[in-house]
């Protein structure tokens, strides 16, 4: 099997998205909009976009994995007039295009938004132009300083101006039970914003930190959070779930300044728990280490092919009665090497499962490290009994023990 087709396998496991949260909090003249981007990256930035030819200023908030195959994204933002978007992860849902009517990706979709748009209305009268198919897993929540929000999917788009709402990865509908959402944290904010919270930034940063992440495993989780001010144009920043430090940017005055770019990490002091997060390796993170598991996996494929050739003319050889080899060990390294090549394709493609184990990818592929290991137990005894089998043999444990060296540094033979 090609190493195409193992990946496109991968993707096609269940994937349990890891929530994001977002609020809205309208009262007393004051809004705020908050936002907790959770993500394993290790990489992000503060994009500032003046206006220009009718466009409006913009701050961005984006962030990148270091994989090869994943972009920098946008994922929030406001504009200088107050309009503030956040994209979400969702239960991914097909729909069918809407003839005449523009697709567009998610970044542009949303930064033309911020670009042309002043208030939820507005944003929601572009986007009803545009064909909104390429949503398919994600949404988009708007919110302004009049406190009207709306959350907007490809299937339906829902609007609001209650004094205050809470959202997470969890696609709704005009019928979904909030209450029902399992999502602990976004009912922890729910819950806070119910209770009552003051409308100042401390009141909305409690909530804020009420709606964080902070895992056992590394102390992965809130990678930054963000809280908007849309009718002052204030916006407060804390890194990697961190909330003793904070800052503060004025948008206009930054817009001011011309278009530059900030390194996210770099505007706060070390922090001990990203600082475990960047030394944690994985391909998600390191192009080498990607590119590694791919041509491993390629080698991998190629010594299956040969040991699956021999073996067949080893079946043949003895139909003939002709004196052969054993070759049940042939097999077994061959079917080691399709295991391995089944596991790089999972490594590759989900992200999850150095953080939360291979079970939690699926149940069965918690097994595959445990398989790995017995048949490179079963093929070193069957070495040391039998020297004159090493060439077949030998370059598959070669193949075989890296990557069971990997899994035990990823934490796979233990729970995580």
């Amino acid at each position: 099997m090609c190493m195409r087709w193992i990946l496109l396998l991968a993707v096609g496991l269940p994937l349990i998205a890891r929530p994001c949260t977002a609020f809205l909090l309208h009262e007393g003249g004051r809004t705020f909009v908050g936002n907790n981007e959770d993500s394993w990256c290790v990489h992000g930035r503060v994009r500032f976009v003046p206006g220009e030819a009718g466009r409006l200023g913009a701050v961005y908030f984006s962030s990148w994995r270091g994989h090869p195959y994943m972009p920098w994204i946008d994922q929030l933002g406001m504009n200088e007039a107050g309009l503030v978007f956040d994209g979400l992860t969702v239960q991914p849902k097909d729909m069918v295009p809407s003839p005449g009517k523009p697709a567009l990706e998610f970044s542009e979709l949303t930064n033309r938004v911020l670009e042309q748009c002043r208030d939820v209305p507005e944003a929601v009268a572009f986007l009803q132009k545009h064909d909104l198919i390429l949503l398919h897993k994600s949404m988009i929540f708007l919110a302004d300083a009049q406190g009207r929000y709306a959350v907007v999917q490809n299937d339906t788009i829902l609007l609001g101006d209650e004094p205050y709402f809470a959202v997470g990865n969890w696609r709704l509908d005009g019928g979904t039970d909030h209450d029902a959402i399992p999502i602990p944290r976004v009912q922890q904010g729910r819950e806070l914003l119910k209770a009552g919270v003051a409308p100042t930034v401390d009141g909305a940063w409690s909530v804020l930190e009420g709606m964080r992440s902070c895992r056992k495993f590394l102390g992965n989780g809130t990678f930054f959070s963000t809280l908007f001010e849309p009718d002052s144009g204030q916006v407060h920043l804390a890194f990697y779930h961190d909330y003793d430090h904070r800052i503060t940017f004025d948008l206009r005055e930054e817009l001011q300044m011309g278009v530059h770019t900030l390194d996210l990490p770099s505007l706060f002091p070390p922090n001990k728990a990203f600082l475990a997060l960047q030394a944690y390796r994985t391909p998600f993170h390191d192009r080498w280490l990607f590119w590694s598991l791919m041509g491993w996996g390629g080698l991998a494929v190629l010594w299956g092919v040969i040991l699956g050739v021999w073996a067949l003319v080893n079946a043949m050889r003895r139909l003939r009665r002709l004196p052969v080899r054993a070759n049940w060990p042939l097999v077994l390294a061959g079917l080691g090497l399709v295991a391995l090549v089944g596991l790089v394709g999972v490594l590759l493609t989900l992200e999850q499962v150095f953080y939360f184990g291979l079970g939690d990818a699926h149940p069965a592929l918690a097994a595959l490290p445990y398989f790995l290991l017995v048949v490179v137990v079963v093929l070193v005894l069957r070495l040391r009994r039998h020297r004159s089998e090493r060439w077949p043999l030998f370059p598959a444990l070669v193949l075989l023990l890296p990557v069971l060296v990997g899994c035990a540094y990823w934490g796979f033979f233990l729970p995580h």
